[in-house]
């Protein structure tokens, strides 16, 4: 079954998602009660506590969609067998054993345990009452009952991605929930659902041969095989992508020095209008894979300036019209330079854009409003913010109040409204300490 992996909820209010959770623990709670009745085959239910809690204990398949983490484990095999054979009482014992292996695991008690308890009753709940009805109705055709398993199997992915789609709208905001990427990433995993009611079935068969207990250990110790096998080999290429992605990280972190070493009077500069555009891009809610675009274009903002000569990147007084032609391509050649690196597809965006001004009037290409990528739009702020407070050699840095006014001043001309909002939501002490920054950026900034 695929549930939400345990840790912290989001900054925004909690209040939807213990509504969710709410409601969902209630439906739980309900249809347990209403449909959980003896005689009780204690035995074989203390074999499926025993079978699921080993394989919840194995580790599950971990992977992202957006802000929320996603456990996968095989632990429905069992599960699902375990309902076929006995009905809702195994989806109950189930549900228990993931708890208290969850609970044990994590020394604590989180809104996400209970949560995963309460959908893992109405998940497999569903399997079993969708194949109890096909089953009856299937009159002991064989091929009949394999459809029915599989159609078990196939009603419980739905059920299980439409509450966890509820929690995560809750969660994130229903503006941020994107609906057709869920879609996406969960469909695939209807197969292995209709795989699980189909092995369901198997289980059953088998358990009129050699009886319950024996059929549900049977299944449960190749699953918990190739859970181990599979959980060993995701760890070494998580391991290897993660070596991967420290050393493009320290490539681009070695950039940006190089880029604020050609001018010590904006030295810090790279890491600066890092930390503002992620403190912005985090109020804009931006999920971590957008939040390290985003550090990656501000990293680079200015890696075109390398094309440009010292005399004009260096000169202590103001540009000639004609030097600031030749400075403002600096964007272009930023683009260039980094077009043929595919991780930084969208950071380039920020490269080519981050003159560009939301009234049109900015450069290379003049765009405005929505049709400057948001991160640009984002950064722009970051970059001409730390520009104002810095000193230079032909005018004194603004105060940060005087510097915020000027952003105020020019929002719907030079900013976009929205992003001048989150900027906003920044402090002053917070400003402050980013302004005091010196240093050259660290590896540890793109790690979120």
């Amino acid at each position: 079954m695929t549930a939400l992996a345990p840790g912290p909820l989001g900054s925004r209010s909690k209040l939807p998602i213990y509504l969710v959770v709410g409601i969902v623990s209630a439906l739980a709670v309900g249809v347990g009660a209403v449909w959980v009745r003896p005689p009780f085959q204690w035995a074989t239910l203390a074999l499926v506590v025993v079978l699921v809690g080993l394989l919840e204990s194995g580790g599950a398949v971990s992977f992202q969609l957006g802000k929320s983490k996603f456990n996968f484990s095989a632990k429905a095999y069992a599960s699902i067998g375990a309902v076929y054979l006995l009905g809702m009482q195994a989806a109950v014992a189930s549900a228990v054993a993931s708890l208290v292996i969850s609970v044990w695991m994590k020394r604590a008690v989180s809104v996400k345990t209970l949560f995963n308890a309460a959908m893992s009753i109405l998940v497999y709940g569903t399997a079993y009452g969708v194949f109890d009805i096909l089953r009856r109705a299937s009159n002991g055709d064989v091929w009949l009952l394999v459809a029915a398993g599989a159609i078990g199997g196939f009603a419980a992915w739905g059920v299980n991605h439409l509450l966890l789609g509820a929690v995560i709208a809750a969660e994130q905001g229903t503006t941020r929930f994107n609906l057709g990427p869920f879609v996406q990433s969960v469909t695939p995993l209807s197969l292995y659902y209709i795989g699980y009611g189909l092995t369901g079935v198997g289980v059953l068969a088998a358990s009129f041969r050699i009886g319950a207990p024996a059929a549900l250990v049977t299944l449960a110790a190749p699953v918990a095989i190739v859970q181990t096998a599979t959980n060993r080999w995701i760890k070494e290429q998580h391991a290897r992508v993660d070596e991967a992605r420290s050393g493009f990280n320290a490539t681009l972190i070695s950039l940006s020095k190089a880029i604020d070493l050609r001018d010590k009077d904006t030295e810090g500069h790279c890491r600066r209008v890092v930390d503002y555009s992620l403190l912005m891009g985090r109020h804009l809610r931006f999920n971590d894979e957008e939040l390290t675009r985003l550090c990656h274009g501000a990293l680079l903002h200015d890696i075109g300036k390398i094309g440009v000569s010292d005399s004009i990147l260096l000169k202590p007084g103001p540009l000639t019209d004609e030097e600031w032609a030749i400075m403002r391509t600096h964007p272009e050649l930023g683009f260039m330079m980094v077009a043929d690196v595919r991780q930084l597809e969208r950071a380039r965006e920020i490269i080519l854009n981050h003159h560009e001004r939301f009234d049109g009037k900015g450069y290379p290409n003049g765009i405005s409003g929505e049709a400057i990528p948001l991160g640009a739009r984002l950064f722009t702020i970051a970059d001409s913010f730390d520009a104002m407070i810095s000193d230079r050699p032909y005018r004194k840095g603004m105060s940060i109040q005087a510097a915020r006014e000027e952003v105020r001043r020019c929002s719907g001309t030079q900013f976009d409204p929205s992003c001048v909002a989150a900027f906003e939501k920044i402090t002053d002490e917070e400003l402050d300490a980013i302004a005091k920054e010196r240093e050259h950026p660290t590896e540890e900034m793109l790690s979120f």
